[in-house]
Parts: structure tokens; sequence; C-alpha cells
């Protein structure tokens, strides 16, 4: 009997270590992103975006900055030269489940500011809705947040909580999404299990400088209000130049308006509600 006692925690114990194994793997996941900064707009900008998975931390980021920091990095061991790294951080989260936090990523002229915040616990609504995708049974979910609703298919058999961007906490992985506005979807293009060079941290990139969110609106208000203050002072370099290619002095309060135009057009977030209201 004690034997038999014995074998069965042996096995209990061999499922359990098999069962952390599977979920400390770690996974990188290739999306097609597309979306409209401007809500208005008839066409859709396209990006390709990685999802990087480490246990309990997740970094959603370009694949443009992907390369340009894993080119870095090669330089540097190599003793090259190093290569202008991209600034490309639109729509960069990092998820940490363990303290439940969540960094979000704002780049404004030549600063990358980091907004750090509880993880949010999404009330998603599941449905008995299934579909084939990539020859994978997915289900339907639904959510609303932030002002959009949102429609989501996960993969039944990929026993990742993860997705795209905010979007976690259903059981299985998110392959689809997007928002009921035609403003945003996350489609799914390949997943890689048991990647090693994975990025779920900003480590490797350019140092942040850490905000909430109504400092990150008050920057975004102020940059409305004088967006060629960096360039005035010259703590920003820039050069105008006609259509000649003749370089000119600008009219600042003629290129304030135009700009200030184009700041309340593009100004669609993924979370909607958190959108900087422009006067």
């Amino acid at each position: 009997m004690e034997c038999k006692t014995f074998f069965r925690i042996i096995l209990i114990f061999l499922a359990m270590y098999s069962n952390g194994k599977l979920n400390a793997q770690k996974y990188r996941i290739l999306y097609s992103m597309q979306f409209k900064a401007d809500s208005t707009a008839k066409d859709l900008t396209k990006k390709e975006m990685l999802l990087d998975i480490d246990g309990e931390i997740s970094r959603f980021y370009s694949y443009k900055l992907f390369k340009s920091d894993s080119t870095f990095i090669s330089n540097e061991k190599s003793g090259r030269e190093a290569i202008h790294k991209s600034m490309d951080y639109e729509f960069m989260t990092i998820k940490n489940k363990k303290p439940g936090q969540i960094s979000k990523f704002y780049r404004l002229l030549i600063d990358v500011y980091e907004l750090k915040e509880a993880m949010p616990i999404l009330q998603w609504k599941i449905t008995n809705d299934t579909k084939m995708i990539h020859n994978n049974k997915c289900q339907k979910a639904l959510l609303d947040y932030k002002g959009r609703k949102w429609e989501a298919w996960f993969a039944v058999d990929i026993p990742i909580s993860e997705g795209p961007s905010v979007f976690n906490g259903l059981p299985g992985l998110i392959v689809s999404i997007s928002d009921s506005t035609g403003s945003y979807s996350f489609n799914l293009l390949e997943l890689k299990k048991k990647e090693e060079n994975i990025y779920t941290s900003n480590n490797l990139s350019v140092k942040t400088i850490p905000v909430n969110l109504q400092q990150l609106h008050k920057l975004y208000l102020d940059h409305y209000n004088d967006p060629y203050r960096e360039i005035k002072s010259g703590y920003v370099k820039a050069k105008f130049v006609d259509q000649s290619g003749k370089e000119i002095t600008p009219n600042f309060n003629e290129q304030t308006k135009n700009k200030q135009i184009i700041l309340k057009q593009t100004n669609n977030p993924i979370e909607l509600s958190e959108a900087v209201q422009y006067p």
C-alpha cells in the first residue's frame, strides 16, 4: 500500500514538473497588425509585431525594433561599430504577471516614456462560436475595454494565456483580435516554440523616462501647444527646406497650426478612453 502511494506521489510530481516546463517554455509569436492612427482614414497602416514570452513575462514590440536591437547586440559582441538603433516604440508593452504589472511605451520626439500600471483584469465573455484558423480550432470571445468593443479568437489547443498588446487572460493563445470600428486588428502569422533569443525586458533598448498617465497627457498637451519648442531652443536639430531643397527659415506660427491639425487627427489610440483631449 505504501509502495503504491509512493509511486502515485512520484507520478503527480512528474506531471507537475512536466506542466511547469511547458509553461516555462519560451515562445516567439509574429502578428500582423493593421491600424488607423486617424479614425477617419480610408487606408490602414500595416506593421509586423512580435510577442516574446518567457514564463510569466511577455514583451510585445515591433519587428523593426527587434531587428535593430539584435543587430546592435551582434555588432557589440563582435566589436563592430554599432548602428543607429530604431526608435519604433509605438504599441510596445511588457506584461509581468507575477507582480501584476504592465509597462506601456510612448515616443515623443527623441524621448521614450514608460508608463507602469497594474495589469488590467479583462472581463472576457467567451461564446460557443468556433472556427478553424491556421488549422487551429478557435473559439470566440468578446470584450469591452476602454472605449472599444473587441472580438477575439483564441486557439483552444494552444494553452498560452497571452495575446498582442494589453490582451491576455483567455484559456488559449489569441490568434486574431479586432475592434468593432475597424481601427485595429491583430492576426497571428507564426508561432515558434522553445525560442532562446527572446527579449522580455527593455534592457537592450534606449533608456526610458518614467511617467504616470497625467504626466504623459501633459507632455502631449505641451507638445500640441508649442510643437516646435525643442527645435526653436536647439534641443532637437532640424533643417527645413523648400521644394528645390534650399534651406529656409520656417514660419513657426503657420507650421504650428498645421501640426496641431495633424495631432488632432492622429489621436485614435487602442485605449480610446485615454485619448489626449486636445483643445
